[in-house]
């Protein structure tokens, strides 16, 4: 006798079925519509791009960082306009850089929303995020402007004893160990040194990490463990949420060095209720240089709704990872090359002699002096054209005019991005474009140069911390390679330790890179 197969499992295949049937109809449907009817079928770009987000999501999470080289790939197939996945398009055009980059007040522009969520600081519900994660234009504008005039060119003077003093630290902490052979990471003292910078302008107090043994190297580690996540957070934004549900605690025990993000958050939001308790009017702040950028937010007449603490605490903790991150990169990155090219190092010194000639005490240039110097200045310029700042597309909406490049019309709401990548690496503008040649910025070079370096973006919505950087590379440099400085010397680190090559919005080195090491003579 035959075992009889109950109902209720036809039942159960069928549900299934049925489901299987209306995910196919509902996938085909819409990669129909993607290649055909939607505003931007027909744009140039591989058909497999156009249908899915699966193709972007292969090489930005499973091949680990590597679309940037794919669309370059593309670039040379199919021409300098792409699209790249269902909604978006890259232009790889210098010409048209400041059309899509625009300043607030040639049209409104917003970020896309894909860029904002996954990343964390972009508010959930009620509660308002950073102005760097505000999508609206005119909400963007009103949070970002209190921040302006304080790193503005002359803001930036004002802070420049504080930026001094921690470069006199850096020096002393360096030159402590002078023949002891001890290896130091130079990403966790460059790290160390600009979130204390970031510290005191945020909290008027640094998290001290300079004068910790190992500086910054949990806060180094901890932002590039982000760092490494984050392509999977902007490509799946529901883990984020999953994330949160983590408790805090176990989460420390998981990995003791999220400490150092709770700690500095702490830091902050204890800062910001002082300064809200002490109201401090807008003249006594402006009269105190030593004043955190909060006090100036708060004397700034910005309404009441966007002071709230956890929103300024979010834009705390922006400041705190963008402007440690990318500036110690930076700042290791330069360095491996003056320390491997000796001939470099000894132009820098020759020119240093002069104007740091009273260092630590007399007759101190300022950092605006400094830039005038020609091959220091030229340093910095292709130290940062080889690290990129950001290394892929940073998408912009027009919200409310197309745009036209050539003979495409772009709907207005359509992402459009050009990434550094493609500008600071174009062999026409830049001959050998990896190679690291700062003398290519000296005498009267190619003007292309200029137009195609954009490590800062431009338009509304560039760097904020953008003079800040300099000034700190400008001191660091200046103090590092001067006449009687702490002798630095390679150890075990090559060119594929510090070279960017991995885009994970953020570009990294080598995944398993060991960073700029050096020891003391």
């Amino acid at each position: 006798m035959e075992a009889s197969i109950p109902l209720s499992t036809y039942g159960t295949y069928g549900i299934y079925g049925v489901f299987a049937a209306g995910l196919a109809i509902y996938s085909a449907s819409l990669i129909l519509y993607r290649l055909s009817l939607h505003p931007l079928a027909g744009y140039p770009g591989p058909w497999v791009a156009a249908a899915t987000g699966w193709y972007e999501f292969y090489y930005d999470v499973v091949r680990r960082g590597k679309y940037v080289y794919k669309i370059e790939e593309m670039h040379k197939r199919y021409g300098p306009i792409l699209r790249i996945n269902p909604h978006e398009i890259v232009i790889n055009d210098p010409e048209f850089y400041n059309d899509v980059y625009v300043a607030a007040n040639t049209r409104r522009t917003a970020i896309w929303p894909r860029y904002r969520t996954g990343i964390g600081f972009d508010g959930k519900s009620s509660l308002p995020g950073s102005h760097t994660m505000t999508q609206n234009h005119e909400l963007h504008r009103r949070r970002r402007k209190p921040f302006e005039p304080f790193f503005s060119r002359l803001g930036i003077d004002k802070m420049e004893p504080m930026i001094i003093e921690e470069t006199k630290l850096l020096n002393d902490r360096l030159r402590s160990f002078s023949g002891s052979k001890h290896v130091i990471r130079l990403d966790h003292v460059f790290s160390a040194f600009a979130g204390d910078v970031v510290g005191r302008i945020c909290c008027e107090s640094p998290p001290d990490m300079m004068n910790h043994p190992e500086f910054g190297k949990d806060w180094h580690n901890l932002i590039e463990n982000i760092v490494r996540q984050l392509l999977l957070f902007m490509h799946i934004p529901q883990l984020v949420s999953l994330a949160r549900m983590i408790p805090t605690g176990f989460l420390l025990r998981v990995y003791p060095g999220a400490a150092g993000f709770n700690v500095f958050r702490q830091l902050a939001i204890h800062h910001i209720v002082d300064a809200k308790r002490e109201k401090l009017s807008a003249e006594k702040v402006q009269q105190d240089t030593k004043s955190s950028v909060f006090r100036h937010i708060l004397s700034s007449g910005m309404p009441d709704s966007e002071c709230d603490t956890e929103r300024l605490s979010r834009e705390a903790m922006v400041l705190f990872g963008a402007g440690t991150a990318t500036t110690a990169r930076t700042m290791g990155f330069m360095c491996y090359y003056i320390l491997h090219n000796p001939h470099m190092g000894d132009r820098l010194t020759e020119e240093l002699k002069d104007v740091m000639a009273g260092y630590p005490n007399k007759n101190l240039p300022t950092w605006q002096e400094l830039e005038r110097l020609p091959y220091l200045h030229a340093m910095i310029k292709e130290g940062l054209r080889l690290s990129y700042g950001v290394m892929r597309r940073l998408p912009r909406i027009s919200p409310d005019v197309a745009l036209q490049y050539k003979q495409w019309t772009i709907p207005a709401g359509t992402p459009v991005g050009m990434g550094a990548y493609s500008l600071h690496t174009d062999p026409e503008v830049y001959p050998e474009p990896f190679k690291f040649i700062p003398e290519r910025w000296l005498g009267q070079y190619n003007p292309n140069m200029n137009r195609n370096w954009v490590p800062f973006t431009r338009g509304s919505r560039n760097c904020l911390g953008m003079n800040l950087a300099y000034a700190e590379m400008y001191w660091a440099l200046s103090v590092l390679f001067r006449p009687g400085a702490p002798k630095l010397q390679l150890f075990e680190t090559d060119e594929s330790d510090i070279s960017q090559s991995v885009d994970f919005l953020m570009p990294l080195p080598k995944l398993d890179s060991r960073g700029t090491r050096v020891t003391v003579h």
